[in-house]
């Protein structure tokens, strides 16, 4: 015959034991026997599921007491426990709203057949031991700013997801998420209103997380989406359209300021290609690096082609790297011509890059590169001082006295120190500032603009000429020819490819050529190739000429030979009139 709990003790002298527990222990216990149908409850378990002698015999009041989200995983537990026959079985569920956990331990004895005889529960307050848990949980796996997971435990949950496939075929998809123009932000905010920005963009995608969807912080500005189990190949795609939404909306900060912001994202979904987690989150970072090369603001799903791409440009920027380290550049030199006689008005110093092998690199290629990278500075100091050296050369050896323009990155702009290098070398090769043209574009604008327009107001009065490059190519405004201190502008190529064959450029380009030369300032067309182009251009009163069909882009000892013939031409002028 099979020993009871409490074999020593007849039904009187078990609950009078029990009712000693219950006043000398803080846990909560419940006793049923369900041959007798006797059922003994410690105080402390009515006070924990709000039970009474009227109830105490029904589980469904304690159910009640269950956090909605945990009693799923209640109910399957105890009656896996049932089911598969267990002597014993341990929980841990929260209840009052999610306030309070328990931990929640049984013991259960059966009969020959596998019939419930009786069961006895125990009930534990757990909720400080927890929140400590769940306090060093949130350190060791969470990111404090924000919430979401830190970078090694989503790659940890995301690999268990990954090992599951075999047998559960789930589809695994990653969205990497970078923030566009973050440091823009920074700058413009600051870098508390910056971290603001970022915890507020983190609410919003952590608001997608479930069961099936997690969120990781892998950098200051990038995150990271994993879906263990989509539904289908479209679900990461979905995802990214509903975060579009939400950010249509703009971020409010603390100081009432709106923030628009967009994001650029890449997707990877797992296949065999990839061996692990890491290798999954990169093909989605190096989708996402494609969006950013491209116009950032956008999405792209990895396909194999893009690593060949990524490794080509990770190796690019290492050879340009090194390239800056032992400045391993050139200058050519492309002539700009008086529109009305075709003679030399000056020259622009472009930068080039020749690698090892003889190519060249171009600087549609590199220059993106050197600007993400921080190395235009570098870059740029070196083409001042080269170009400036060339042109005291020029001036001294072959008796130039036209102009030098020279190109600046918006980044390059920014530096404390720009304007003192740029008047240190102006005055080191003994130059004439009014000689020496600036070349900017609309980019350097974007982002603090009064500071911008305040050093080149300083620059252009310490008699350097400023040139507004590629106008009408990006985020032209004409308030823009109102307010920055320019002495010349350029029109992009794009128009002048195309003036001649549609009417609506070609009115617009005689209607800026107009409208600069009544504010007084000096028009340089880029770009031109033929004949006709150069004809039109003259009929529309612009003053100056680059292009193919005068002069293309040559080394300097090339040029040497145009301004010694221009300098004969001169000669023969004043001698014949």
């Amino acid at each position: 015959m099979e020993k009871n709990m409490a074999k020593d003790l007849n039904a009187g002298e078990l609950e009078q034991f029990y009712n000693y527990i219950s006043d000398a222990s803080e846990d909560g216990f419940k006793y049923v026997n369900y041959v007798t149908n006797k059922v003994i409850v410690s105080n402390k378990y009515k006070e924990f599921f709000g039970v009474d002698q009227l109830n105490i015999a029904s589980d469904g009041k304690m159910f009640e007491k269950v956090f909605d989200e945990d009693k799923k995983y209640v109910l399957a537990n105890i009656r896996k426990a049932i089911n598969e026959k267990l002597n014993s079985y341990e929980l841990e569920y929260r209840i009052d709203n999610g306030r309070k956990w328990i931990s929640h331990t049984g013991t259960v004895r059966y009969d020959e057949n596998g019939n419930v005889l009786e069961k006895l529960s125990f009930f534990k307050d757990v909720t400080e031991i927890k929140e400590k848990q769940l306090e060093l949980e949130r350190m060791a796996y969470y990111d404090n700013d924000t919430g979401a997971y830190n970078r090694n435990y989503f790659v940890k949950r995301l690999q268990k997801a990954i090992d599951k496939i075999p047998n559960s075929h789930n589809i695994v998809q990653v969205l990497y998420i970078d923030i566009d123009n973050y440091n823009i932000i920074n700058d413009i905010y600051g870098f508390s209103y910056g971290d603001e920005v970022i915890c507020k963009f983190a609410k919003i995608i952590n608001e997608f997380t479930s069961h099936t969807v997690k969120v990781g912080r892998f950098n200051n500005d990038e995150f990271a989406m994993a879906l263990f189990d989509a539904e289908s190949d479209d679900s990461a795609i979905e995802l990214y359209k509903e975060i579009i939404a939400r950010l249509e909306k703009p971020i409010t900060l603390t100081n009432g300021r709106e923030v628009y912001i967009s994001i650029s994202v890449g997707i990877a979904k797992y296949c065999d290609e990839m061996q692990n987690a890491t290798d999954m989150i990169r093909c989605a970072d190096i989708a996402m690096f494609n969006v950013k090369q491209n116009g950032k603001n956008n999405v792209l799903i990895y396909e194999n082609c893009m690593m060949n791409k990524f490794v080509k440009n990770v190796q690019l920027e290492h050879e340009l790297k090194s390239a800056v380290e032992n400045l391993e550049f050139i200058l050519n030199y492309q002539p700009q011509f008086y529109s009305n006689q075709k003679f030399l008005r000056g020259v622009e110093a472009l930068l080039r890059w020749q690698l090892k092998d003889g190519k060249f690199v171009s600087p549609a290629e590199f220059i993106p590169m050197a600007e993400k990278n921080g190395t235009i500075v570098s870059i740029g100091t070196w083409v001042i001082k080269k170009a400036l050296e060339d042109f005291a050369e020029f001036k001294e050896k072959y008796s130039y006295d036209g102009m030098i323009s020279i190109n600046i990155s918006a980044i390059q702009l920014k530096e404390k120190n720009f304007s003192g290098i740029l008047k240190y070398y102006t005055e080191y090769y003994n130059l004439d500032p009014e000689k020496i043209e600036i070349e900017i574009t609309e980019s350097v604008l974007i982002e603090d603009s009064e500071s911008t327009i305040n050093l080149l107001k300083s620059l252009r009065d310490f008699g350097f000429k400023i040139s507004l490059d590629d106008f009408g190519t990006g985020y032209s405004s004409l308030s823009y020819l109102r307010d920055i201190p320019i002495n010349t502008l350029k029109i992009d190529k794009s128009f002048v490819d195309t003036m001649l064959e549609d009417e609506s450029t070609s009115i617009i380009t005689d209607a800026v050529i107009k409208m600069v030369k009544k504010l007084g300032l000096e028009t340089i067309a880029e770009g031109v190739e033929t004949e006709e182009q150069f004809e039109y251009l003259m009929r529309m009163n612009c003053d100056n000429i680059q292009g193919y069909l005068l002069g293309r882009p040559m080394p300097k000892e090339e040029l040497v030979k145009i301004i010694l013939e221009e300098n004969k031409s001169k000669l023969e002028r004043s001698i014949y009139g």
